[in-house]
C-alpha cells in the first residue's frame, strides 16, 4: 500500500471500487434508453428530424459494463425516440445479451394495425413490451378512444407490459383503460411528471392517485431532474411529490430506473442510487428492497440463472 494512503482511506477506496450497492440487494434498472451511432441503426423520427443529431451515443456495451460494475441484475431496454418505429438496435441489444435485459419497444398507437405490430415485436422479436409518450401531443384523446381496444385486448392475450410517459392531465385517459384492461400491466414514467411551473401542480398531479386502486400499475420513482426547477441534487423541490406519490401507492407500486448508461447526462449511478438510498429518507430498508428489484420481478420475465 502506497505510504500516503492510511488503511482507512485504503478500504474506502476498496469499497467505492467495489461500486455502492449491497452485493445481496436485487437492483433492477426499469428504463434504460440505449442508442449507437453504428450506421446500420439510423436515426429516423418520423415527426423531429432535428432527433437524428444527438451529442453522444450510449450503446448497449456501456450499460453491460456499467452493470457489471455496480452490481445491477437487469435492466429494461426502452427504445429512445431517435429510432423512431424502428426498434431494430433495441432487438440487436436485447438479443446480443439475453442474460441482462428485457425490451420495450415503440410503436405507432395511430398507425396502421398497431395489434399486429405489437404481436410481431412480442412473439417474433421477444420484446415484453411497449413505450407510449402521450405527453409529446398534451391535448391528444387517443389514449382511451375505442380504435385502441383491439391494441389493449391484444396486450392482455400477449401478457405485454404498457409504460407511459404521460402528463398529469392525461391519467384519467389511462384510469378509464386500466379499468377496462386489467390485464395489461401498466407502468407510469418518471413520476407522472408534476409541472412544478403550474400555480398549483398538485391539482392535476392528484389525478394519478386514482390509479392507485389498480394492482396492476406501479409508478417510476425515477429522474427528479426531470422535474426539477432547480436542476441541482438532490433534487429538493421534487421531494413532496416522491413522498405524497411514496403515501398514496406505497412501496409495492414503486420501481426505479436510471434513464440512460455511461456517458449519463445527469446523474452518476452513484447519484442515482444515493437519491433513493439518502435523499428519499421516508422509505425504510425494506421499502429499497421492492423499489430498487423486487418489484420489477411482478411485472417483467427477467432471465433465469
Amino acid at each position: 500500500m502506497p505510504r500516503d494512503i492510511n488503511r482507512r482511506q485504503f478500504l474506502s477506496l476498496a469499497a467505492l471500487a467495489l461500486g455502492p450497492t449491497n452485493p445481496r440487494r436485487l437492483v433492477i434498472d426499469t428504463h434504460l434508453e440505449v442508442w449507437t451511432f453504428d450506421p446500420k441503426f439510423p436515426f429516423h423520427h418520423p415527426e423531429h428530424p432535428e432527433l437524428k443529431r444527438v451529442a453522444v451515443e450510449a450503446p448497449i456495451e456501456n450499460e453491460v459494463a456499467e452493470m457489471q460494475e455496480f452490481g445491477l441484475k437487469f435492466a429494461v431496454l426502452i427504445n429512445p425516440r431517435y429510432y423512431g418505429w424502428d426498434n431494430s438496435y433495441i432487438s440487436y441489444s436485447l438479443h446480443k445479451y439475453p442474460n441482462f435485459f428485457v425490451a420495450h419497444g415503440l410503436l405507432n398507437p395511430l398507425g396502421p394495425d398497431p395489434a399486429g405490430q405489437l404481436r410481431h415485436w412480442v412473439e417474433e422479436q421477444g420484446f415484453q413490451g411497449m413505450r407510449f409518450s402521450p405527453l409529446y401531443d398534451p391535448h391528444s384523446t387517443w389514449l382511451n378512444s375505442r380504435e385502441q381496444y383491439p391494441l389493449w385486448r391484444g396486450a392482455e392475450r400477449l401478457g405485454a407490459v404498457f409504460n407511459f410517459y404521460i402528463l398529469p392531465h392525461q391519467m384519467p385517459m389511462l384510469e378509464d383503460m386500466a379499468g377496462r384492461f386489467p390485464g395489461v400491466k401498466i407502468v407510469v414514467d418518471h413520476l407522472g411528471k408534476p409541472d412544478l411551473k403550474a400555480a398549483d401542480p398538485w391539482a392535476d398531479f392528484r389525478k394519478m392517485f386514482r390509479l392507485k386502486r389498480f394492482s396492476q400499475v406501479w409508478v417510476s420513482a425515477s429522474e427528479p431532474y426531470e422535474i426539477s426547477l432547480t436542476q441541482t441534487f438532490p433534487y429538493h423541490d421534487t421531494y413532496p411529490f416522491f413522498k405524497a406519490t411514496y403515501e398514496e401507492f406505497g412501496p409495492r407500486q414503486l420501481i426505479w430506473g436510471t434513464g440512460y448508461p455511461k456517458p449519463r447526462w445527469e446523474l452518476s449511478m452513484v447519484k442515482e442510487l444515493e437519491f433513493v438510498d439518502k435523499v428519499l429518507d421516508f422509505c425504510t430498508a425494506e421499502d429499497r428492497e421492492l423499489i430498487f428489484g423486487r418489484n420489477a420481478l411482478r411485472i417483467w420475465k427477467f432471465p433465469k440463472g
